[in-house]
């Protein structure tokens, strides 16, 4: 099996190179596309700062508004993550495509005003755009939102509940760990259970911040050379559209062009 090394060394076919007003239309239109995606990652983030801004206000402002806004609110910027994820996963496919062009084809041709025939990223560019594969898991999108954003709003979240639970007490005349118990209850569920459920959804995510640490070191609009072909070249995430119903994950491209 080809591996990614394969593909780090030119072709000795010699074609002609793609004419420069093609490619520089094609940056253009790939560099609008990745912008437009960039612009939509940051509304949902958008929609969850300003839920939890006006929650915050609600609950606090009331002893009788009931600390459940608050967890509700946490359920709702869950779906949130989840969207701006999903988006992420789009706009890091569109940004590969235009950081392979900058590094293989703007850089030769601004450092040494020359243009190579048929190398490698060519194949790789090719391929990936024919069928294109997105180059991050869920996971790592999930991970990577989080770590960015979301951690610092459900953190805020964590910390609004917990004043709720401890400066609107619905008893007073029992001890104050055993009143913020009482008080943590939400329908059938007693407090203890609330609390656990509560502390295990943040550990969750402390979990998922850790084990999604980028592969790529930095992010893709600054990821490096050798890095933005090992991203096309060993692609390990679902394909996009209608290819993902017809064949699942992709082997490298290494295989395929055997």
């Amino acid at each position: 099996m080809a591996s990614y090394n394969a593909y780090m060394r030119p072709s000795r076919s010699a074609q002609q190179a793609a004419p420069p007003a093609a490619m520089v239309h094609l940056y253009r239109g790939l560099m609008d596309r990745a912008v437009t995606w960039r612009s939509r990652i940051d509304t949902p983030t958008n929609w969850a700062v300003a839920i939890t801004g006006t929650v915050s206000s609600f609950v606090l402002g009331d002893a009788n508004h009931h600390h459940a806004v608050v967890l509700l609110t946490i359920v709702f910027c869950m779906g949130f993550w989840f969207i701006e994820a999903r988006r992420y996963r789009y706009y890091d496919l569109w940004a590969t495509w235009v950081r392979i062009l900058e590094t293989d084809y703007y850089v030769p041709l601004l450092g040494q005003n020359t243009l190579a025939v048929d190398q490698y990223w060519h194949k790789l560019l090719l391929t990936d755009m024919n069928t294109p594969h997105f180059k991050i898991t869920t996971l790592e999108a999930l991970g990577r939102r989080l770590r960015h954003n979301y951690m610092a709003i459900f953190l805020f979240l964590l910390f609004i509940w917990l004043l709720k639970l401890m400066i609107h007490p619905q008893i007073t005349n029992r001890p104050s760990l055993e009143t913020f118990i009482y008080d943590a209850s939400l329908g059938p569920f007693n407090g203890k259970f609330v609390i656990l459920s509560v502390l295990g959804f943040y550990a969750l995510l402390i979990i998922v911040a850790l084990i999604t640490i980028p592969r790529w070191g930095a992010r893709t609009e600054m990821v490096s050379h050798e890095r933005v072909l090992r991203k096309l070249a060993l692609p390990e995430a679902m394909p996009v559209g209608k290819a993902k119903r017809r064949g699942g994950r992709r082997k490298s491209y290494g295989k395929a062009h055997d």
